[in-house]
């Protein structure tokens, strides 16, 4: 159980990865559209670094919460007796 939780985690965070790029990029676009004077560097930075940290955090954070809430209910199941 712990390879495949192991293996989920790495691929969701290979998924957050591609997305903090996609984001930095798409970001990055919006600002030399737009122009030097219509967006500050703090409020774009802010935007980039918020956006990433998403990005990479939760998708992690879903594989593993997932996985304690079906382990829960496996725990659960097996604790209910059986009726006859």
């Amino acid at each position: 159980m712990k390879e495949k939780l192991d293996a989920a985690t790495e691929t969701a965070l290979c998924g957050g990865i591609l997305a903090a790029l996609l984001w930095g990029i798409g970001l990055s676009l919006r600002g030399f559209v737009l122009g030097p004077h219509e967006i500050s560097w703090a409020e774009w930075m802010t935007q980039l670094v918020s956006g990433i940290g998403i990005a990479l955090l939760v998708p992690p954070a879903l594989v593993r919460g997932t996985a304690w809430v079906m382990a829960r209910i496996d725990a659960s199941r097996r604790q209910v007796p059986k009726a006859s």
